[in-house]
């Protein structure tokens, strides 16, 4: 592995070549009323945060979950008040011993879909819960989709009878684990009457010249102009330089609320750039298409530029990680999938040094290990 200083229109950069596999895992947040503005955060012991409302009919509840590490035995889950052991949750999502995350049903513990979590990255859960039924369905956004963990999942056995969910219990008996932005909201059903339009507050976006490798971002706001909700299905951006984040595939826009995603524009080469922004819903006016366009300019920051080799497996994108130590900790650079094999970082300081790695996402959702670290010392 080979780097060193070079010169690009005016900045000092430096460059490495790695080669890797990588997961990212996208974090979206959704539309509707935050339940607590506070962190539940267990380490050993219970943590609580209580709903609202009560709820004893069909709801849904998002939330956030950050592991402290790859390796954590921890729940977060629904309980009809606070919660003091497990078999207090009816409902229940875990990060297992084993590195991946599953959910209760019934006496057990399972997943439709093989999910690894990393330290520090944080996730995205979507419980829609049939309390009359004593019921759920589990989901986690990964990469702006929405998987589902599991359909019709009893409450656990101890929680067969229970009437009424108040509350959010966190526990981790190894590690540590944070839930944050609890978010209450009507179950999703089915409105009758003819689909709504989504309406997006611009046709298109100029992000004008942006320094080479540096990052600008803009808004999108997108509104429910009908009588029915709208599910956003997906969102996809084309155009080298261009990203978006925000948005929640697979939440629910109810009439008259709006959505934002946020579009970015980080050129890596000199001239005009252009592409465009999707967002697919079930809306009558879907897709929902914004011209996106900017200009890469010279620039004369510091900066450090990663390149890789692309592998010979189909990937959903890299994460990009870096320290001030070579034995970490090490901080997730990227707050949306790279979809190329280089990265600029534009945040590096004179006479510091950095140590980078990357790692990349299967098609499972699966991240590697991480590559080998590179180091980069700023003149």
């Amino acid at each position: 592995m080979a780097y060193g200083p070079g010169t690009h229109s005016g900045s000092e950069i430096w460059k490495a070549v790695l080669i890797f596999l990588t997961l990212l895992a996208a974090v979206v947040t959704g539309a509707g009323s935050a339940e607590a503005a506070s962190c539940a955060y267990s380490s050993g012991s219970w943590a609580n945060t209580a709903l609202s409302q009560s709820q004893g009919s069909t709801f849904r509840v998002t939330y956030d979950a950050t592991p402290s590490s790859s390796s954590i035995n921890a729940v977060g889950g629904l309980s009809s008040g606070s919660a003091e052991q497990y078999s207090d949750l009816a409902a229940a999502v875990r990060f297992n011993p084993n590195r991946t995350i599953d959910v209760r049903n019934g006496s057990n513990f399972t997943a439709a879909v093989n999910i690894a979590y990393q330290a520090g990255v944080t996730y995205h859960f979507i419980l829609d819960v049939n309390v009359s039924n004593h019921t759920y369905n589990a989901y986690v956004v990964v990469l702006f989709r929405q998987i589902t963990l599991g359909s019709n999942l009893a409450f656990r056995s101890e929680q067969s009878s229970a009437s009424v969910l108040s509350n959010v219990g966190v526990m981790s008996s190894a590690g540590a684990l944070g839930v944050c932005n609890v978010t209450l909201a009507s179950s999703p059903t089915t409105v009758a009457g003819s689909p709504s339009p989504l309406i997006a507050n611009v046709s298109s976006l100029n992000f004008g010249g942006t320094g080479l490798a540096g990052t600008a971002q803009q808004t999108v706001t997108l509104t429910n102009r009908g009588s029915s909700s709208i599910t956003i299905s997906g969102v996809s951006v084309s155009g080298a330089g261009f990203t978006a984040s925000g948005s929640a595939s697979g939440l629910i826009v109810s009439p008259n609320q709006s959505v934002s995603v946020y579009a970015t524009f980080t050129p890596f080469t000199i001239g005009n750039l252009m592409g465009s922004l999707t967002i697919t819903s079930n809306a009558k006016n879907s897709p929902a298409t914004i011209a996106l366009y900017g200009t890469g300019v010279s620039s004369a920051t510091h900066s450090v530029a990663l390149t890789w080799n692309s592998s010979n497996s189909a990937v959903a994108g890299y994460n990009v990680y870096v320290s001030s130590s070579s034995n970490g900790p090490f901080s997730l650079l990227n707050s949306s999938p790279v979809p190329t094999t280089s990265y600029v970082d534009t945040s590096v300081l004179a006479g510091d040094t950095y140590y980078f790695r990357i790692t990349s996402v299967n098609s499972s959702y699966q991240e590697s290990a991480p590559s080998a670290t590179v180091q980069a010392t700023i003149p």
